[in-house]
């Protein structure tokens, strides 16, 4: 029973660490032009999708410098700026 607890303790923990990341970016239409840390979910086709993450002037170069890294069956989705 104490083993259930703690794994549950644990997801629980996990998700909430997830969430407070999520909360940290600054996903308004004005971070799109501030320098900084950008957040891109790359979606792939035929691939692993996933999170990555640039710096840049703004989102734009900051999104063309992931889609370069990434290959042409990927495409980096700003989600926000890093804070």
């Amino acid at each position: 029973m104490k083993k259930i607890f703690g794994i549950v303790g644990l997801t629980v923990g996990a998700t909430m660490m997830v969430a407070g990341a999520a909360m940290a970016l600054d996903s308004s239409f004005d971070a799109l032009s501030k320098s900084g840390k950008h957040q891109f979910y790359v979606w792939c086709t035929g691939g692993k999708s996933h999170t990555d993450s640039a710096d840049g002037a703004n989102a734009k170069e900051a999104q063309a410098a992931l889609a370069a890294k990434a290959g042409d069956s990927c495409w980096p989705v700003w989600q926000g700026l890093a804070g």
